[in-house]
């Protein structure tokens, strides 16, 4: 019997004539490799990469300075010091950064620059420094047995005497500029303080 023998490269740019060779002789039987292209099969649609995901926008934070305070914080600090030092304390502080004397307090602090918050609630913290000078002050009221020595005592009793009948400002400035911010703190300055200080009072 005759035969016919054909010898094919096998490389890629003969794959479709040896595709078709088998086809002929193998028949329906025949399948193609994997990977070889068969003819009429659709070519495989590119695939489209994965879209990527879109970024995620951070939403900014507005930058704001740490030394500024809120409104609400503001409210907060004047309520505790209402509590703490009284009504009478807190709206003479509103109204020396501009607050209107008589306004209700709710109406005072909403005319609060924001810029004096911080310096307010200072102040606030800090309380009525005064009282206990005032309280000292008070004690011009009340009467003490005079003595010709210049003593502690004779101070006290001299300068209750200058203020009743010139006025405790004058007095007081005589005791500060000798040492004695209060009348409590007289007994600790020295006895040349104490002179001049009674003289001051008596002259």
């Amino acid at each position: 019997m005759a035969k016919v023998i054909y010898e094919i490269e096998m490389n890629a740019e003969n794959a479709p004539m040896i595709d078709q060779v088998n086809r002929l002789l193998l028949g329906k039987g025949y399948k193609a490799e994997a990977g070889a292209p068969v003819k009429g099969d659709p070519t495989p649609a590119a695939t489209k990469p994965p879209a990527k995901p879109a970024a995620k926008v951070e939403k900014e934070t507005p930058v704001t300075d740490d030394n500024e305070m809120s409104l609400v914080d503001f409210k907060t600090a004047v309520k505790k010091a209402k509590a703490e030092h009284g009504e009478d304390f807190t709206t003479g502080t509103l109204v020396g950064f501009g607050a209107k004397a008589g306004d209700p307090l709710g109406r005072m602090v909403s005319s609060i620059d924001a810029d004096d918050y911080t310096d307010i609630v200072s102040l606030f913290v800090a309380g009525p420094a005064e009282q206990t000078e005032e309280a000292d002050e008070d004690d011009f009221d009340e009467e003490e047995e005079d003595t010709s020595e210049v003593t502690a005592d004779a101070v006290k009793v001299a300068a209750k005497a200058y203020a009743k009948e010139v006025g405790r400002d004058e007095a007081k400035e005589i005791m500060n500029s000798n040492g004695a911010a209060t009348l409590t703190k007289i007994a600790d300055c020295t006895a040349k303080q104490l002179q001049a200080m009674f003289k001051a009072f008596t002259a």
